[in-house]
Formats: C-alpha cells, sequence, structure tokens
C-alpha cells in the first residue's frame, strides 16, 4: 500500500481562476499617474476608489442560436470591473426614496472583457483581455430632498483598461488581488490620463489608530491582524481612499461623512504583495 501511494501523484487539481465576487463586499483599488506631469490636468486627480469585481461565464451568448448542449463549447470566462467613480454617476434617490436614473443604459458603468484565463500562469496571475471601456453619460437633473434642491450637473467618464489586467489566484489567496492599467478620460475636458491600478479584496478601512493619528512610520501596522484581512498580505494604508466612517441620527440620516484610509497591496511589490 505504501508503495501504491507513492507512486501516485496525491497534487490537488486545480480549481483555476477565481475571483472573489464584489456583490456582497467591494473591492478597494489604489490609482498612480504614469506620467506625473499629468497631475495638473482634469483626469489626474484619481488616488483611489471602490470597484466592483466580478467574473462571468456566459454558456448563450448567442441570443438568436441554440444554448450549447453538453460538450459544446462555451463563451469564454470574462472579468467585469464597475469603478465607483462610474457607478456612483448612473442614479440618484429623490425625496421619496425612489431611485432614478441618469443614463439610458446602467450597465455602461460596467467595463466587460472579452476573456479571462482559465488557468492561473506561473506566477499565479489570471490575464484579462479586450475590455470595453467604462463610458457613463450622466445627465442633468435636479434632486429633490426633504429641505433642499441640489442640481447636478451633467457629467461624463470614461474609464479604459488595458489588456494587462491580472488577479492572483492561488490557494491561500483565491482571486482577491488585481493589478493592470486604464486611461481615464472626463468629458468636460477631453483630457486623458494612464493610470497603474493595484486593488485588494474586501475593501478595508485602516485601524481607527491610524485614522486618528497616521503616520508613514505605521502604514504597515494599520493594516495588520486586527485589519480582518488576510494576515500573510503585505497591505499598506494609503490616507482618504477607503470607506468613508459615516455618522447618523436616531432616524438612519446621515449626519456627517468622514473621509479614511484604506488598504492597498503594498506598491514597493505590486501584486501579489505577500509578507
Amino acid at each position: 500500500m505504501a508503495g501504491l501511494f507513492s507512486g501516485c501523484n496525491l497534487q490537488q487539481p486545480s480549481a483555476g481562476c477565481q475571483v472573489q465576487d464584489a456583490t456582497d463586499a467591494p473591492w478597494q483599488a489604489l490609482y498612480t499617474l504614469k506620467n506625473p506631469a499629468d497631475a495638473d490636468k482634469s483626469c489626474g486627480k484619481l488616488t483611489g476608489e471602490a470597484i466592483g469585481v466580478f467574473k462571468y461565464i456566459d454558456p448563450c451568448p448567442d441570443k438568436d442560436a441554440p444554448c450549447p448542449t453538453q460538450g459544446q463549447a462555451v463563451q469564454p470566462t470574462r472579468l467585469a470591473i464597475r469603478p465607483a467613480g462610474a457607478a456612483n454617476l448612473v442614479s440618484f434617490v429623490d425625496k421619496d426614496k425612489e431611485e432614478q436614473l441618469r443614463v439610458a443604459d446602467p450597465m455602461s458603468a460596467t467595463s466587460m472583457s472579452a476573456t479571462l484565463a482559465d488557468e492561473p500562469n506561473e506566477q499565479g496571475l489570471c490575464g484579462a483581455s479586450g475590455f470595453i471601456a467604462a463610458k457613463v453619460d450622466a445627465r442633468a437633473v435636479t434632486v429633490a430632498t426633504d429641505n433642499a434642491e441640489e442640481d447636478l450637473q451633467a457629467q461624463s467618464v470614461s474609464y479604459a483598461y488595458a489588456d494587462d489586467v491580472q488577479v492572483y489566484s492561488a490557494p491561500s489567496a483565491p482571486g482577491t488581488q488585481l493589478k493592470g492599467t486604464f486611461r481615464y478620460s472626463t468629458g468636460a475636458s477631453g483630457e486623458s490620463c494612464e493610470y497603474e491600478m493595484l486593488a485588494l479584496w474586501p475593501q478595508t478601512p485602516c485601524s481607527m489608530e491610524a485614522f486618528e493619528n497616521p503616520t508613514p512610520e505605521n502604514s504597515a501596522s494599520r493594516c495588520a491582524e486586527e485589519s480582518g484581512l488576510n494576515p500573510d498580505f503585505d497591505a499598506v494604508c494609503v490616507a482618504d481612499i477607503g470607506p468613508p466612517l459615516i455618522k447618523r441620527d436616531d432616524d438612519g440620516n446621515v449626519i456627517s461623512s468622514t473621509p479614511r484610509g484604506g488598504c492597498v497591496p503594498n506598491p514597493k511589490k505590486g501584486v501579489p504583495s505577500f509578507k
């Protein structure tokens, strides 16, 4: 029996390219301008934000043709990215607590790739390519609240992701880190800027101690054991890009919203980023 087992390969089969779905918790992205000279442009102000990341498999890509049966090829898996800067322009909530659209197509805020690798490469990275840009053209609206009215100006933004987007997928961290580049543009100026992106799941704020007393020295400790992140991650805290600290009154109305730092992969290591 010992000889039988010694001659067998007991390695577990690959789980393929996994991606942590952002339905219950978003990802936290960090953005770095590829050309620092673009910082003075209107498109050069991004530092990071929450993003939705999703993996899709469409078994019936051609709606005019029969769905594939067993043994037939199906549509390749695809990766979707939904940045908050685009998603937040899709709709608004009026005084009756009803959501109203500002765009013709809510899915325009989501960038979908043509393909996503089935298996990670030697570095544990799963590449995605052929992205359609997330481009939102939001109409101008007047939002009525219980006490006042607010005019929201028309606004257009575009996130065009390059073919270098990769998700790290391994048994110890199944689809919880991501990297890539994208070109961001705003309709008001017509300018565009290219960014490098590092992202981590789930979106996690820096510790309260760091929020109250942030220093460069405690950047890593602010995303350590008590953060809830994978303790093997080398994550650091970046100011003002994390989920805000919300205070509400007894009726649930927002009293204040204070920016907080967010935990991201260590930029010195990129993705994957481990201790």
